[in-house]
């Protein structure tokens, strides 16, 4: 024993003169190590179908129309919602006798649009008696708030080019790129814009802010009144007026100018809800039964997934009685079937993975993905997969201590979700993501069953173990 101390003694001291004499071995440590790289895909995953109950929609988007499908199920969404205001109204060389008409403006993205595109459907509006509730959820069921006699107009529409009524509107975003909409405009009684230029001139109060104005006009109600086959997203919601306005030439000769403004609008700020009736399939409800993870939007199914994080940490604390370890990556990988149905039902674009007891709180508070404990992924029609990447943060966090080890660490949920991105371009042509909002999937009907014999999950870790432990074993 006494030999082989002083051998190591004599080699450390041969080593560190040899380190010293080298620039080029500055910073190396005087004991060799040898680094392995360990790659764990042998965990289990478990997933169950669970009902998503009610949801706040939380966003601007509107979903209207009916889709019966035997694949999906029957779906049946119609809107209530407040406006903005805006704060001036133009009153200079306009009078009340000016204003020639009015309409609700409805616009939806080229293409979508889930169904039939030829189908022709009809909206009918209808004024609010009341304020809505706040907060509001899927199931609000606007019966109590208006009276059929309220009604404001009507308007029948298709999404195909070969709808001869069909109005397009393009829009340049920064970038330069145009946006496309199918226009529906519902045309209001012109009463009701002579009664707000009014309401302008003698309270323009409460024109200041949503909640003033509410209380004057608290909003409308929009619903399907004839036909079936298909549901449009509706990116923006307006009331426009249309009016005169007298006005003088350069030449000082009296003018008369035919002049339109938007006034009222939908926006984040005010209350809308999308009030969804949704009745899953046969097929849907059997292979939730039978086992096999169901998710379904607007409204519908969601999956609660329970992940390994235990036996990951096991691991990890396993491969640290040998050697210093370090935690490089952990991925799950998704695997999903696409049910094939006659609508152009897709699968869900993005999907939140997040934490169960985390999931209420998230999108109560508007929050975004943290890749701690949310997460989110894209689905990747060639690989059928969802993939997410950033799971690490949330196993350093149970080896770090900072999240109290109990049986709820590895209960999450996967969620369909829409998704608000910006994109934006530096200098050099560098492009940056930016997530402005995240909300449960309400744009469209989706579904897809996720295949666990093709779901993965996967932990990368590092051990270093050095040749002097090697040696005194």
């Amino acid at each position: 024993m006494h030999k082989l101390f002083y051998l190591l003694v004599a080699t450390f001291a041969v080593l560190s003169v040899a380190t010293a004499c080298d620039d080029n071995n500055a910073g190396q440590s005087i004991v060799d190590s040898e680094v392995q790289l360990i790659t764990d895909s042998s965990f289990t995953i478990k997933a169950k179908t669970v009902e998503s109950g009610r949801i706040q929609s939380r966003t601007k988007t509107q979903l209207l129309g009916i889709i019966q499908s035997p694949e999906y199920g029957n779906l049946t969404s119609d809107f209530v919602t407040e406006f903005m205001p805006a704060s001036v109204m133009d009153t200079t060389g306009v009078s009340v006798a000016d204003i020639d008409s009015i309409n609700l403006t409805l616009h939806v993205p080229m293409g979508a649009y889930t169904g039939d595109s030829i189908t022709p459907m009809k909206v009918n509006v209808y004024k609010l008696k009341k304020n809505l509730p706040y907060p509001i959820y899927s199931d609000f069921n606007p019966e109590e708030y208006y009276d059929k006699s309220d009604f404001l107009g009507s308007k029948s529409y298709a999404m195909s080019s070969l709808n001869q009524d069909s109005v397009l509107y393009y829009q340049y975003d920064n970038q330069g790129n145009v946006n496309i909409f199918q226009v529906i405009a519902v045309g209001l009684p012109k009463q009701l814009g002579k009664d707000f230029y009014n309401k302008y001139l003698t309270e323009p109060e409460l024109f200041k802010s949503p909640e003033a104005f509410s209380k004057y006009f608290p909003g409308i109600y929009a619903t399907t009144s004839f036909g079936n086959g298909r549901v449009i997203k509706i990116s923006d919601t307006y009331i426009n007026m249309f009016y005169k306005k007298h006005d003088k030439t350069e030449e000082g000769k009296d003018t008369v100018y035919q002049r339109s403004s938007t006034y009222f609008g939908v926006s984040p700020e005010i209350v809308t809800n999308n009030n969804i009736r949704l009745s899953p399939s046969q097929t849907l409800t059997d292979m939730a039964n039978a086992g096999t993870p169901v998710l379904m939007a607007p409204a519908g199914y969601e999956v609660e997934i329970t992940l390994p994080f235990n036996a990951m940490l096991a691991k990890f604390e396993d491969l640290k009685k040998t050697g210093q370890v370090v935690a490089n990556t952990v991925s799950l990988s998704i695997g999903c079937s696409d049910i094939k149905n006659g609508q152009g039902i897709n699968p869900p674009q993005y999907l939140l993975l997040i934490k169960k007891s985390e999931k209420d709180k998230f999108f109560l508070e508007n929050k975004l993905p943290d890749n701690v404990k949310s997460f989110y992924a894209t689905y990747d029609s060639s690989k059928k997969k969802y993939e997410f990447s950033g799971l690490r943060a949330y196993l350093k966090q149970l080896i770090d201590g900072d999240i109290k080890m109990d049986e709820t660490v590895e209960d999450f949920m996967l969620v369909p979700i829409d998704m608000e991105i910006e994109i934006k371009q530096d200098y050099y042509g560098e492009t940056q993501t930016i997530i402005k909002k995240v909300t449960p999937q309400v744009s469209a009907p989706a579904m897809v069953s996720i295949d666990l014999a093709k779901t993965k999950i996967a932990a990368t870790y590092s051990k270093k173990t050095s040749t002097i432990d090697a040696v005194l074993k």
